[in-house]
């Protein structure tokens, strides 16, 4: 059951489910199960570290994004000409 729950989470992709999972790994009856359960858990270290890197390039744009914005901001103050 377990490690057809996490097979489900690793197709789908769901990120939650996959920690709780983990967290919840249950020992073992065979073999089989084991090399089963360590080829998934290497496909989810995989997924994760996709992730990861997917997520730096975009915080890496967002950066990049609000350091141009901040160079191209108009800072002088506006400011009225009182003389009459």
């Amino acid at each position: 059951m377990w490690l057809n729950n996490l097979k489900k989470a690793l197709i789908l992709q769901e990120f939650a489910e996959l920690e709780q999972l983990i967290d919840q790994m249950p020992a073992f009856d065979s073999i089989n199960d084991m090399e089963q359960a360590a080829y998934l858990l290497q496909n989810v270290k995989i997924l994760l570290e996709s992730e990861r890197s997917v997520t730096l390039h975009s915080l890496n744009q967002l950066k990049n994004a609000l350091e141009f914005l901040k160079s191209t901001e108009n800072t002088s103050v506006p400011t009225i000409n009182l003389k009459l």
